[in-house]
């Protein structure tokens, strides 16, 4: 399916969700604001001890619009109430955001450009550069860029890291939004369904500083993830695909023998140059 964007001043909204991220926050939506793509950011404040507006003080709210829940109910939740607040501003693309990442001069511009010029692709990501909770360089991570490997790959965990999502507004009217049935692993329940019905992919560059925190989900909720990505993986299971059998192996493995995560769940830049040329 293809998709014809109409036009308008702001077609991109980027979403942000925000719980307790007072010491990052202003970074990211400056990483924002500096790109010279224009945008307008929807920061969900999901209930914070400090409220969002507070930290960010005084801004346009032609460009900045906060959104307070009055009770915490979690990333899929605050995302969603994001979500329909953009749908019904009529925006045509949606950059997802963690409040404790840095995006990259040039992120919006070159994830538009893609989703212009190929009508066929619903959400593009990127590769991404880690760093730890001071902002001190860790690693660089490089995912596949063509949509079949990564349709395939999805099987087994997320191979489109998802802070640098760009999705067609289109795709979530469609689709629907995050479900609330996976706490831990909305993002990647979400991703699978759209690659269900569409191709996804990455542009091969490094399009944000993926921050390593020790409150993030990831980090304080690992066997919930897990257990939520096989569900998911049971749900999107396809028993001729060999991809599937692997994915659920390697979720089981990591289940009965857990290992301490240094990194994102990505994999090496290396990795995906063997991946693409497989």
């Amino acid at each position: 399916m293809e998709w014809y964007p109409k036009r308008m001043p702001q077609p991109v909204a980027v979403l942000m969700a925000a719980y307790n991220a007072e010491n990052t926050l202003k970074q990211a939506v400056a990483s924002l604001l500096d790109d010279p793509y224009p945008c307008r950011i929807y920061i969900v404040d999901d209930c914070s001890r400090v409220p969002v507006a507070d930290v960010i003080g005084r801004h346009d709210p032609e460009r900045i619009e906060i959104i307070r829940l009055e009770k915490n109910g979690g990333p899929a939740h605050a995302r969603n109430a994001g979500l329909e607040r953009i749908l019904e501003n009529g925006h045509d693309y949606v950059a997802i955001m963690d409040a404790d990442d840095v995006s990259h001069a040039g992120r919006l511009s070159k994830q538009v450009s893609y989703l212009e010029n190929n009508p066929n692709i619903a959400v593009v990501g990127g590769w991404e550069r880690v760093i730890a909770e001071n902002g001190d360089f860790v690693s660089l991570v490089a995912l596949p860029c063509d949509p079949q490997i990564i349709r395939n790959s999805l099987f087994v965990k997320m191979y489109v890291s998802h802070p640098t999502w760009m999705v067609r507004a289109e795709v979530f009217r469609k689709l629907g939004l995050y479900s609330l049935t996976y706490y831990a692993a909305e993002d990647y329940e979400l991703i699978r369904r759209i690659a269900s019905h569409y191709d996804v992919t990455n542009i091969p560059e490094y399009l944000i500083d993926y921050r390593i925190s020790s409150g993030g989900m990831s980090a304080n909720n690992r066997k919930r993830q897990l257990v939520d990505r096989l569900r998911i993986q049971l749900r999107y299971f396809k028993p001729f695909n060999h991809h599937a059998w692997i994915g659920i192996a390697r979720t089981l493995a990591l289940l009965i023998v857990p290992v301490k995560r240094r990194l994102p769940d990505t994999i090496s830049q290396d990795a995906a140059k063997a991946l693409q040329t497989a």
